[in-house]
C-alpha cells in the first residue's frame, strides 16, 4: 500500500484538529488532546467555548518567564516550608465549572496556590478554583479584560487574584469583598491567605 503524501497527511491532521475543536461539549479527553498540539496549549475554555486564539501569536517572553519563576520560588518555598498546600506553574489547568464530560470554565493561571485541605492528586485536571490565582499581564493584554478575568476566578471561589503588571512594576491584589490593593515597586506584599509570607515587589521586577 502506498504511503500518503506529505500534503495529504497534513490535510488529514488539520481536519482532525478542526473536528476536535468543533466538538461540543468539550470533554476533558478532547481538551487534553488539544493541549498536546503545538500552539494550542494556552487555550482556555469560557462558557463551554475555546478562547485565546487571538493571543496565540504572543509567546511568553523572557521578562514574563523571569517574573513567573520568581513568584513560583518565593511562594513555593514558603508553602513547602510551612506545609500549607501546593503551588502550581502556568501549565496546570483548573476547571472552575463543569465535569470531565463537559468543561464550561477552564483556566490556566500563571501561578496558583491550593490549600492543603483542598489538594487533589490526579493525572488530569484540578476540578475547582485555586485559592490564589496569579496572572502576569502580557503586552497584548488590557487591564479591563484582566480584571474581568480576575472576577471570574473570584466568582468561582478563588480567595485572591494577583494581577502582575511588568510594564508598571505593580501587583494588584483582588478579593471578592474589597477594592483592589495596588503594591508598587518599593512596597512589601503580604496577606492572610499565606501566613507570614513577605514578598518585596522590587525583587519580583528586578532587572
Amino acid at each position: 500500500m502506498a504511503t500518503p503524501s506529505f500534503d495529504i497527511r497534513v490535510e488529514q491532521r488539520v481536519k482532525s484538529v478542526i473536528a476536535l475543536l468543533m466538538h461540543r461539549p468539550i470533554t476533558e479527553k478532547i481538551a487534553l488532546e488539544i493541549g498536546e498540539i503545538e500552539g494550542f496549549g494556552q487555550l482556555e475554555i469560557v462558557h463551554g467555548e475555546w478562547v485565546g486564539f487571538n493571543e496565540g501569536s504572543y509567546m511568553t517572553g523572557e521578562q514574563q518567564g523571569r517574573i513567573e519563576m520568581r513568584l513560583l520560588l518565593a511562594i513555593g518555598n514558603h508553602v513547602e516550608a510551612n506545609d500549607l498546600g501546593q503551588v502550581y506553574p502556568g501549565d496546570t489547568d483548573f476547571v472552575l465549572s463543569g465535569n470531565p464530560e463537559s468543561l464550561e470554565e477552564r483556566r490556566q493561571p500563571d501561578v496558583a496556590f491550593v490549600k492543603k485541605s483542598r489538594m487533589q492528586k490526579t493525572s488530569g485536571y484540578f476540578y475547582g478554583a485555586p485559592d490564589l490565582a496569579i496572572e502576569i499581564v502580557s503586552p497584548t493584554q488590557k487591564r479591563p479584560k484582566m480584571v474581568e478575568k480576575a472576577n471570574i476566578y473570584l466568582y468561582w471561589g478563588t480567595e485572591q487574584v494577583w494581577l502582575v503588571f511588568p510594564k508598571d512594576k505593580t501587583i494588584e491584589v483582588h478579593t471578592a469583598d474589597d477594592i483592589p490593593i495596588v503594591y508598587e515597586f518599593g512596597d512589601t506584599l503580604n496577606g492572610e491567605l499565606l501566613p507570614d509570607l513577605i514578598i518585596e515587589v522590587s525583587k519580583i521586577f528586578a532587572e
